[in-house]
């Protein structure tokens, strides 16, 4: 690699390697509606881009980016740059990403419901700039040359060197050191990493830490990436992980060059910081448990046979009757209705996405949140208020395109409170009939501050809601009667998860121990704990003299109960204060800097001036969408790629030197700015077919390069309906090229030809659990219909149809697939591509009319996590049994070669086929790459043989569904 730049073919050679991670930087997280006006902010670093709906919050981001900017410069000392800021503000949504082909920041600013004692701003600003700072920190060295070969997309797909675990535990180290608060100092961040250290006897390995597991709940990345990035740090000083960055951008080549610079800097790899991280942190904690007398609570909850299960806010539905919300890897979330005298349980409903887990009943009634997405703009969501009658079960969904990220049914079961964040984030207090849906008051917050989780007085006078705002989080109560706020706890950095008034006398959850704890204000303002959990307890729910909640396990939430008079014993802060690493630093960890003054000139962001933005390029031709499965279609020549700042266009253009010698041009668009979406592609100077259907005749006299000529028009639209997904997917496809056909009546070539196809594709899926193969219930559906009106004397007409049906099956995660298909073509001269799979073990077979049935039985066979050093860590063995059947009539066979396919003979009359087998596959990750590869054999039996036609499987999970794209070209019959 040292003569790379004089060396195509290993310039290739790197690319070919990295062509599946380069090709994941390519996408879009959606689009916003096309009707919003744009704005924009220019600063030093940042171009920051948003609707204009959003108003003045546009500015006070950019002065949050320029403080986040100036902080971590401490951290990433020399670093500069400038890259695009794009804000979402009609998700519900709180999140952000930073991708770098293009690069960009995008930024999704609801603040959420279960958050942290940080201003939104400033949480979101200091992790993705963080993200910015690592990504620019490769940019230098051999990387940097290797970039001006390729452009932006050289680091995204360079990124892979670094683990995730570095990249989202170093950006959660910056904004805890240098915010004063951040997720490193919340109980409930790092809770679940502390209870398998504490919990196990045998910590999860490091491949299951880094790729996840099928058979346990192994804590997210984030957690545990904290700890390793923290943990290095406070023994080896600040600049361990530039070192690492440094090395990396500099010595790629050497294909680990992330774990060569730890062990050079630490004298340890990465598995080895994660287990000593692991071990020290599990002394630690088991030491602070012991001293602080913190103790298990009794579960009430059904038996988990040592299963991951959890039960998140339980409320009362009778005198011994508990409703609460169950999550586990083998099923969908649902509400459940427990027993507590039988510890029996009956799943009441699933819902659709709700986050955080939170549910209040009052007077039968149980209403909760749940998100729904605007069917066509990705990036404009809602949230939206529904309601179960648990007297006649009935569903009803009270509010439509609304805002509300949480709500609280009252006592008596009139009223609901929910607190809206409004597109201009504006936060308000809202109350809303439950009869009528009608809203009876809507209040806004005193000066403005995130209200979240709203809980009713037990006499349903008051309300209570934790409070956020760039202080840190509070509680603060609202009076019905006089519309009167009033602050009981004002904000301070430690972090509130729930409240609850009773007789004057306010129940929260706060995490002052170092460990989330229930306390008791009295009126008096005296304060006291009434539990002391090892890992954290929350979800209140008061009930005559005692408090049921829920209690953190390595095994998940468990309901658990205390009296209400009951003490929690030592919960005090001093107890906790070394549960964090961030407090345990031999150097004095950073501070961030104040400094976001400056005032700021916003101007409109016109979209048209900002169409076309080159990120990157290849010093030779590969179509993306083919590269994936035939790396060997890379050919000598140039591709450009453009994808501008708001995803609404997307474009490529390249020239390739074909194997035969011919100058090649390449050029495709896809336009998302309006509802419909557009796609166009052209392909330039390829040899076209010339077709003499074996008449003896010259040749045309001059022959035209080849134009293949592609355009679509489609509506991809999204819907969810609580646990169903629905896809729909209307398209009308032209696809032009200017093969030579000989028509024999006409004694003439036929140049030009143009095939028109009209699909309809729909889906209907129930949600996925973690371990799921199949979904759970499901429909598809999809048919084509494909015409040559200019054309009939050469094309016929083509029309298929696809359906298919998923069921459980007989055990958890089984999943039954019934599928039906059928073609029918009129052909004139040419049949066109089929598009019906034929039963498996039978190959190039076009039938005019064809009828296929299959049923596929997929289940899991164990979940091994097993690792071959850092090779290949697998996941999971599954099977699927299937059965195929088929009915053709007018069976051309065929063969295939480089040149096309041959005509061997055909049938004109009715033939079965039929085949029955197995498929052994295995879910793995090579390397400790993210993405989950699937790979394995079928074997086929047939008829017509006697001995098994085996073929190999291999699938990698990018992108998640996709919709397939199908060829159109003729053939001959």
């Amino acid at each position: 690699m040292r003569s790379c730049g004089h060396r195509f073919l290993a310039v290739l050679a790197f690319f070919s390697i990295f062509s599946g991670i380069a090709y994941s930087q390519f996408y879009d997280t959606g689009q916003d509606p096309s009707s919003l006006r744009w704005m924009q902010i220019k600063t030093d670093h940042f171009r920051i881009i948003f609707p204009e709906t959003y108003g003045k919050n546009g500015e006070d981001f950019a002065k949050s980016l320029n403080e986040a900017c100036s902080s971590l410069n401490k951290l990433f000392p020399g670093k500069s740059f400038r890259i695009p800021v794009v804000i979402h503000n009609y998700t519900t949504n709180s999140n952000g990403y930073v991708a770098w082909a293009p690069k960009r920041m995008e930024i999704f600013p609801t603040p959420e419901q279960n958050t942290i004692p940080l201003d939104p701003f400033k949480q979101l600003s200091f992790h993705e700039t963080a993200h910015v700072y690592q990504m620019v920190s490769l940019n230098s060295g051999f990387s940097r040359f290797l970039s001006y070969l390729a452009g932006e997309q050289l680091l995204g797909a360079e990124a892979i060197f670094l683990p995730l675990w570095f990249m989202e535990g170093d950006a959660v180290f910056a904004e805890t050191s240098l915010t004063g608060s951040g997720r490193g100092r919340s109980p409930s961040f790092q809770k679940e990493f502390k209870a398998i250290t504490v919990e196990r006897s045998r910590p999860y390995s490091y491949d299951q830490a880094v790729c996840g597991s099928f058979r346990n709940y192994i804590p997210d990345h984030y957690q545990s990436g904290y700890q390793m990035v923290t943990w290095a740090m406070a023994k080896n000083g600040f600049q361990v992980w530039n070192k690492a960055l440094d090395y990396t951008a500099r010595n790629p080549f050497t294909l680990n060059p992330f774990n060569i610079s730890l062990r050079k800097n630490t004298g340890l790899r990465k598995k080895d910081l994660y287990r000593e991280t692991s071990d020290s942190l599990g002394l630690i904690w088991k030491n602070n448990i012991s001293v602080s007398g913190a103790k298990k609570y009794p579960e009430i909850n059904p038996s988990r046979s040592k299963n991951y299960i959890s039960y998140y806010s339980p409320v009362m539905a009778g005198h011994d009757s508990i409703i609460a919300i169950k999550t586990s890897l083998s099923g969908s979330p649902a509400f459940v209705l427990l027993n507590r005298q039988t510890r029996n349980e009956k799943k009441l409903h699933v819902p659709g996405q709700i986050y955080p887990w939170y549910i209040s009943c009052g007077n039968r009634i149980l209403v909760w949140v749940e998100t729904r997405n605007d069917p066509r703009w990705a990036n404009r969501q809602y949230s939206i208020i529904k309601s179960l009658d648990l007297r006649n079960g009935i569903i009803r969904t009270i509010s439509h395109k609304t805002r509300y990220l949480s709500a609280a049914i009252s006592p008596d079961g009139r009223t609901i409170a929910a607190t809206e964040n409004t597109i201009g984030n504006r936060n308000n207090l809202v109350l809303i009939s439950i009869r009528s849906g009608e809203i009876s008051a809507s209040l806004p917050s005193p000066d403005n501050v995130y209200l979240q989780r709203p809980q009713w007085s037990s006499d349903g006078s008051k309300l209570t809601m934790i409070t956020l705002n760039s202080r840190g989080e509070g509680i603060i109560s609202f009076s019905i009667a006089d519309n009167h706020w009033e602050s009981i706890i004002p904000e301070s950095n430690t972090d509130l998860q729930s409240s609850v008034l009773r007789n004057d006398s306010l129940f929260f959850v706060s995490s002052v121990s170092g460990t989330e704890n229930i306390y008791v204000r009295t009126p008096a303002g005296k304060v006291s704990n009434l539990t002391n959990s090892r890992f954290g307890a929350d979800d209140i729910c008061l009930n005559a003299g005692e408090i049921i909640f829920s209690d953190y396990t390595a095994e998940g939430n468990s309901l658990s109960v205390t009296g209400i008079t009951s003490t929690g014993g030592n919960a005090d802060p001093a107890s906790g204060a070394s549960s964090f690493l961030i407090n345990r630093f031999k150097e004095k960890p950073l501070t961030g800097s104040s400094d976001s003054a400056g005032s700021y000139r916003v101007v409109p962001y016109r979209k048209f001036l900002h169409l076309f933005t080159l990120h990157s390029w290849m010093p030779f031709y590969a179509d993306l969408d083919v590269v994936r499965s035939d790396p060997s279609s890379v050919r000598p020549g140039i591709t450009f790629l453009s994808q501008n700042q708001l995803s609404t266009l997307i474009s490529s253009a390249g020239y390739e030197y074909s194997q035969d010698g011919r100058n090649l041009l390449h050029a495709k668009l896809k336009w998302q700015g309006w509802y419909p979406v557009i796609e166009s592609g052209i392909d330039y100077g390829y040899n076209p077919t010339i077709s003499k259907f074996g008449e003896n005749i010259s040749g045309p006299e001059t022959i035209s390069p080849g134009i293949l000529f592609t355009n679509t028009l489609s509506v991809p639209l999204s819907f969810s309906t609580g646990k169903y997904y629905q896809y729909l997917y209307p398209a009308l496809t032209s696809e032009y090229y200017n093969d030579y056909i000989y028509l024999k009546e006409n004694g003439s070539y036929d140049n030009g030809q143009n095939l028109i196809s009209a699909r309809l594709y729909f889906s209907n899926y129930h949600r996925y659990a973690t371990r799921d193969i199949y979904p759970r219930w499901a429909q598809t559906f999809d048919i084509i219909y494909t015409c040559a009106p200019w054309d009939k004397n050469i094309y016929g007409t083509s029309l298929s149809l696809t359906g298919a049906l998923y069921v459980p099956g007989l055990l958890p995660n089984n999943g039954l697939r019934l599928r039906f298909e059928y073609e029918k073509q009129d052909p004139e001269k040419f049949l066109l591509g089929s598009r019906i799979s034929l039963p498996r073990g039978y190959k190039n077979i076009i039938s005019r009319e064809i009828k296929v049935f299959s049923a596929d039985y997929v289940m899991p066979i164990i979940y091994p996590d097993l690792n071959l050093g850092s090779i290949i860590y697998l996941k999971r063995l599954r099977t699927t049994l299937f059965c195929d059947y088929s009915e053709g009539k007018g069976n051309t066979y065929y063969t295939r070669s480089s040149s096309g396919l041959t005509s061997r003979y055909y049938h004109n009359y009715t033939e079965t086929f039929n085949s029955a087998g197995f498929e052994l596959i295995a879910d793995f990750h090579l390397f400790r790459i993210p993405y989950i590869i699937s790979g394995g054999v079928q074997s086929a039996w047939t008829r017509e043989d006697n001995v098994p036609v085996l073929k190999m499987l291999l699938n990698i999970e990018l992108f998640g569904m996709e919709i397939g794209k199908r060829q159109m070209r003729g053939r001959r019959l």
